[in-house]
């Protein structure tokens, strides 16, 4: 049965007042540590302030603050709506559908709630846990047989030491999703859009470095930052094995593909500099992953190659932010065409993202962005295209509002030029990319 607009609104309303009750539970974990107002690390989170940077690199160990819980914890509930622009194919399946086929356009969903450790575990051993409960009903493609599993990690340990006068930072992480453990806005894990529905068709190609692996693997990896400029880090992603500790934390695909054969070498080196008001970084990542298939021993081996950049202003009650990304990807197709599954022996794709966003007031925002992928023609690898193209492109136009630090609302449209491959027919049954546009509306909830 469809939910009606008024409950949409009675739910949200409900969550905003009992978040308003207690204000001494009502800031996440972080912000009980600090004593710190969540907006003094974000911009509007997820997005991240040159305070909140500095958190995270240093360990989520920062303390100041008081708490009556006994452990660092925090949730988080999203509550959202979904309408594209032509609701059924060709077929007559809907197009915003969970895992069984069930119609979700224009009804209320509730796609994630989410627990948290979030904060100082020891010393200066820290961590950032999520725990996800998928309300969409989708199908678990990870091997995971329950709707409950282990989403974004990360475990770090951190110290700090003066070097020439110089401040050198430096950790390692335990992680569960390349880039998760970024300090910046710009890399895909935290980027932009940073909430999308669950539900909505969305274009089937991408690079293992833009989300392919997430939740997938385990990887640790070094880093250090000199004098607030320099950041490096370096370190490998495998699959964990099917027993042990990492698998019991859910890193670990279960068997499905992609499984990373060995280690996958990671990457990552930033400049960052401020200029009074004004924040720039650029940076570069570098990951090269061999997979194996089921069917053989051979393997496909994906080189990824990125650079990406933010800037941000922040005066008085202005926030600007602007990011932009692009990854490479090379991939060596000896398994997939053994099987059968790619016409070439080697593929290459690219996509770009660029987003530009302003908030007034920490309450008020607006966003704008664009994404692009491109690559060469495999019809055998890019089965859900009509001309065997990965390409796809459309911009993403969001509006927000927090009325308090805890609590955002977005309403989003995002709009196809591409969709797989082409510009019309899209499928060979006649839906055309502009088919997917989609209005998305999300409250987020944090507890």
């Amino acid at each position: 049965m469809k939910k009606s607009a008024f409950s949409t609104a009675a739910i949200m309303t409900f969550l905003l007042t009992l978040i308003a009750v207690d204000n001494a539970y009502a800031v996440p974990s972080f912000a009980r540590q600090t004593g710190l107002d969540c907006m003094a690390c974000h911009t509007a989170f997820p997005e991240l302030t040159q305070m909140g940077r500095d958190f995270k690199l240093r360990g989520y160990t920062m303390g100041g603050g008081e708490t009556k819980m006994p452990l660092p914890l925090a949730a988080m509930v999203m509550a959202d709506a979904t309408n594209i622009a032509k609701s059924k194919n060709a077929n007559g399946d809907y197009m915003a559908a969970n895992g069984n086929g069930q119609d979700r356009n224009n009804e209320l969903v509730v796609p994630q709630v989410s627990l948290f450790y979030g904060g100082k575990i020891y010393g200066n051993l820290g961590m950032f846990m999520q725990v996800t409960y998928d309300g969409t009903n989708l199908p678990q493609d990870k091997g995971v047989a329950t709707n409950t599993a282990m989403d974004n990690t990360d475990i770090r340990y951190a110290d700090s030491k003066m070097i020439a006068d110089k401040e050198l930072i430096y950790g390692v992480t335990l992680n569960n999703n390349p880039s998760v453990q970024d300090i910046w806005n710009s890399t895909s894990a935290w980027g932009f859009p940073y909430a999308s529905s669950a539900v909505a068709p969305a274009p089937s190609a991408s690079t293992l470095l833009d989300g392919g692996l997430s939740q997938m693997v385990a990887g640790l990896s070094a880093y250090a930052m000199w004098n607030d400029m320099i950041y490096v880090e370096a370190g490998a992603y495998q699959t964990a094995p099917k027993n042990g500790v990492l698998s019991f934390l859910g890193w670990n695909n279960g068997g499905a593909n992609p499984v990373v054969h060995g280690n996958a070498p990671y990457g990552r080196i930033a400049l960052q500099h401020d200029f009074g008001d004004h924040y720039l970084m650029v940076g570069s990542s570098m990951m090269t992953t061999s997979v194996k298939q089921d069917g053989t021993d051979k393997l496909d081996t994906h080189h990824d190659w990125s650079v990406d950049a933010e800037y941000q202003y922040n005066y008085d009650k202005h926030y600007v932010t602007a990011t932009a990304s692009k990854i490479w990807e090379k991939a060596n197709l000896d398994a997939s065409q053994f099987l059968g599954n790619a016409d070439n022996s080697s593929d290459s794709i690219t996509t770009t993202k660029v987003k530009a966003s302003y908030y007034y007031d920490h309450k008020y925002g607006a966003s704008l962005g664009y994404v692009t992928t491109s690559g060469n023609v495999d019809v055998k690898k890019y089965t859900d295209s009509a001309n065997g193209s990965p390409d796809s492109s459309y911009s993403i136009a969001e509006f927000d509002y927090l009325p308090i630090s805890q609590v955002k609302f977005s309403l989003s449209y995002t709009m196809y030029d591409k969709f797989n491959g082409v510009k019309t027919n899209y499928d060979n049954a006649g839906r055309n990319a502009s088919d997917n546009n989609t209005l998305y509306l999300v409250g987020w909830f944090m507890f």
